[in-house]
């Protein structure tokens, strides 16, 4: 048999002893034994091996609906006939034959009770059945039969409550992005479609704030009834926000889709919502995103989703956007965003300043000098990267008055650093293309150096390939002051261009710093491996020291250095970190 739980063993416990085997040292009676049976909040049913029926409590006649119930004597399978959830008979209980046949094994099956005068609300229970033996010889089987009606609705009940918004009574945001994700786990072929819609409630919150909560509660019930008549029956429509709501249109074209929304917005544009006799007008926003075998997780097509609503937003009322159209306007928007936030940032002197160390692979693995990295406080606290805020910089004309910040703020620091007696460390500043372009940018960097009184050999500029390359008259002006005043220079991201060794003997720099593209996977790809060789034995030729980036295990370390490569840079070695505070200066290293 298998295992039974606590009440299946007393049940056990209780019938053994009704058959007069009682266990060592237990006293009861047989009418003891009926008198707990009957007292179980479950039908308990006994039978001979053959199925003949030789107990019943009282709870099996109330669950069958027979005052009567199963008398003894009666064969088991005769007397009750149970049902499978959707109403087909299920087959005979137990098999009937001679008492020596054996039995089948102990299970636990769902069942139902069709009740005399109840046809329409069976009663569902849990049917246990278990074997009782006498050594090796089969003697009894014990029924246990469980009525689970009231707890099906309940579970029922908390399910649907967890899944679902119980104002609208759509599926909520949780349920939404489960089947969603099922959808696309079988888009396994080009033929399986379906599109994602992201719905918002253009002025929503101002129903909210002057009508009130009560307001927006009735407005969004009678737009959900009005939006649902515009759909299909195959369609899945959920709340997923206080006023955004998701549609996912199942097997289903884009072209489909256009009219499943044009639907959708003449819907909302003809209704007015009347509330204690103030009318009011509200407009949808939607954004379209197709579903197919190529689709991300589901989380990230409602990001998307949402992000196509927002650029219709910013359009005005009742706009759509389809994802890939609204991409650009997005980018856009945030970058004006960003925009926005440079300024205030450099107002309310929020940018920060960075560094990260380059060490050499010769000998010791001593810091050579460190890189300086610009990042942005947010108005929160939280440290926002430059991957954020930097391409807006540059797009919009500010990437130069950011350049011009770090220059004064890194010399102001070097100044201290000298007069503190902390004069060892150099520090490779990065110079936009833009500030390479203006041609007074070169005298303004030497007049703040000259200031400063910093020492120009502990200065090294970095500027990018690309942007040396398209301007490269300023870059060799910029190159040929600096240098003549003690700076020195490094040409970043060397061999992403295509015209790389073309130029390279034109610009008189110091240090290459190696793509981190190629360093990555050098231990993995042999071309990148040979692309790193070459490009420092190219170097070498040229008496140009070699810087290796994006160096992230102590294996690539040791390959470049094999390799002769000089310095390395790199999460591997040291993340980058705020400047340490003058007043508690760390120790100077000595420089390779």
């Amino acid at each position: 048999m298998t295992e039974f739980d606590p009440k299946s063993v007393e049940y056990l416990g209780l019938l053994t002893q009704v058959e007069g085997e009682l266990m060592p040292g237990a006293q009861i009676s047989l009418q003891a034994a009926e008198v707990a049976l009957g007292e179980i909040a479950d039908g308990v049913i006994v039978t001979d091996a053959r199925g003949v029926v030789t107990y019943s409590n009282p709870l099996v006649s109330e669950m069958t609906g027979d005052l009567v119930g199963l008398l003894p004597g009666q064969i088991l399978n005769d007397g009750l006939q149970l049902y499978d959830l959707r109403g087909e008979p299920l087959p005979p209980i137990l098999a009937t034959g001679v008492e020596d046949t054996e039995p089948p094994s102990a299970r636990e099956f769902n069942a139902c009770i069709l009740r005399p005068g109840e046809p329409q609300n069976p009663l569902e229970i849990s049917v246990q059945v278990m074997a009782v033996r006498d050594g090796a010889a089969l003697t009894n089987f014990v029924l246990v039969l469980r009525d689970t009606s009231a707890a099906r609705r309940i579970s029922s009940r908390l399910s649907w409550q967890t899944s679902h918004d119980s104002l609208t009574r759509l599926p909520n945001r949780q349920f939404f992005e489960s089947e969603l994700q099922q959808s696309l786990s079988l888009c396994v072929d080009k033929r399986q479609h379906h599109v994602l819609l992201y719905l918002d409630v253009y002025q929503f919150k101002v129903v909210n704030d002057t009508l009130g909560y009560a307001a927006g509660d009735q407005l969004l019930i009678q737009l959900v009834r009005l939006l649902r008549r515009c759909l299909s029956s195959t369609d899945l429509f959920a709340r997923v926000g206080s006023d955004e709501f998701a549609i996912l249109l199942r097997d289903c074209t884009i072209e489909e889709a256009g009219r499943v929304v044009a639907r959708l917005r003449d819907a909302v544009q003809g209704f007015a919502f009347h509330w204690e006799g103030s009318d009011s007008r509200v407009a949808l926003s939607i954004g379209v995103v197709t579903v197919d075998r190529h689709a991300p997780t589901a989380s990230q097509l409602l990001a998307s989703a949402n992000d196509a609503c927002c650029a219709a937003r910013d359009q005005g009322r009742n706009r759509v956007k389809l994802f890939s159209d609204s991409r650009k306007v997005l980018e856009k928007r945030r970058e004006t965003t960003w925009v926005a936030e440079i300024h205030a940032a450099l107002r309310e002197d929020r940018l920060l300043l960075y560094r990260q160390p380059v060490v050499s692979l010769k000998g010791e693995q001593r810091v050579h000098h460190y890189e300086i990295l610009v990042r942005m406080r947010g108005r929160d606290g939280s440290i926002i990267s430059p991957g954020l805020f930097l391409p807006a910089a540059e797009r919009y004309g500010l990437i130069e008055e950011v350049d011009r910040w770090v220059i004064r703020r890194i010399f102001a620091y070097m100044a201290l650093e000298q007069r503190e007696g902390v004069s060892g460390f150099s520090y490779a500043i990065n110079i936009s293309g833009i500030s390479l372009g203006d041609e007074t940018f070169a005298d303004y960097v030497l007049r703040e150096l000259t200031d400063a009184g910093v020492t120009p050999s502990r200065v090294q500029f970095e500027i990018t390939e690309t942007s040396a390359i398209n301007n490269l008259e300023r870059a060799l002006i910029f190159i040929h002051k600096l240098r003549a005043a003690g700076c020195s220079f490094a040409l970043d991201d060397f061999g992403r261009g295509v015209s790389s060794l073309a130029y390279l003997r034109q610009l008189p720099v110091d240090y290459l710093k190696i793509d981190g593209s190629f360093v990555r996977n050098m231990l993995e790809d042999e071309i990148d491996s040979a692309m790193v060789s070459t490009i420092d034995h190219l170097a070498k030729q040229m008496g140009i020291s070699t810087i290796a980036e994006y160096v992230e295990t102590p294996e690539l370390m040791e390959k470049l250095r094999l390799m002769g490569v000089d310095y390395a840079q790199g999460f591997g070695i040291a993340a980058a970190a705020c400047l340490p505070e003058i007043s508690q200066p760390p120790q100077p290293q000595t420089q390779a």
